[in-house]
């Protein structure tokens, strides 16, 4: 069957086009403190991302072995927005050319991140101010990826079938949601999960950002052709 054309992309956030571990970690970390728990590893926190805030938390807190009920990871939860809501950018930074690529798409694109919509929002006013964004859409409902929802609201707002919709992310759950929307899908793989587990998937990758662009470039062309 012939691959349809790709006339609209949605980006996952956290690993794919940014580099946010520092500050989810720092943000992670003080709940932990807050409770007398050892801090997080970057590599600990690694493990973690991509699945929402209030997880990462109920993660960490197994990993270091402290028992915390519904009730208190949602406390947690709490102090730790507190604190990230402050401090979305504190070490942040676009991946290599993600910013130029951005800015030479020519198609509707969007993000779509499992972290809280408040916190994307001021991430993306902070970090890509100059950048057209056709939507902007954060954990929000109790609706995280990989449910299809937002990619279907994102194909709606843009008038683009899901089938036409290049979904490009970092991970397993971003695979699913391309999956479970019924998308196509690009794995990057300068991201939060290893290459050998993302191969499994048997997925397009791509390894740096110049690879990422010629993807899209040539999807261009092979539309407009």
């Amino acid at each position: 069957m012939k691959k349809e054309p790709i006339k609209a992309i949605l980006f996952d956030l956290d690993g794919t086009l940014l580099y946010t571990l520092e500050d989810i970690r720092a943000a992670i970390n003080v709940p932990l403190v807050n409770r007398g728990v050892s801090p997080i590893t970057i590599e600990e926190c690694r493990k973690f991302v991509g699945k929402g805030l209030r997880n990462s938390i109920k993660f960490s807190f197994e990993v270091k072995n402290y028992k915390a009920d519904d009730g208190e990871i949602d406390k947690a939860l709490e102090e730790l927005l507190v604190y990230y809501k402050e401090n979305p950018t504190k070490f942040s930074k676009p991946y290599d050319k993600i910013l130029e690529i951005l800015d030479s798409i020519d198609i509707p694109f969007g993000l779509l991140s499992n972290k809280d919509d408040t916190i994307v929002k001021q991430i993306v006013s902070e970090v890509f101010n100059n950048t057209n964004f056709d939507f902007v859409c954060g954990a929000k409902d109790v609706i995280l990826k990989p449910s299809k929802d937002r990619v279907i609201e994102f194909s709606n707002l843009v008038n683009v079938p899901a089938t036409q919709i290049l979904y490009v992310g970092d991970s397993d759950v971003d695979y699913k949601t391309a999956e479970n929307a019924n998308t196509q899908v690009l794995l990057v793989t300068w991201g939060y999960r290893d290459k050998e587990d993302l191969a499994k998937l048997n997925a397009p990758m791509v390894d740096n950002s110049d690879e990422l662009w010629r993807f899209i470039d040539e999807s261009n062309k092979s539309r407009n052709s």
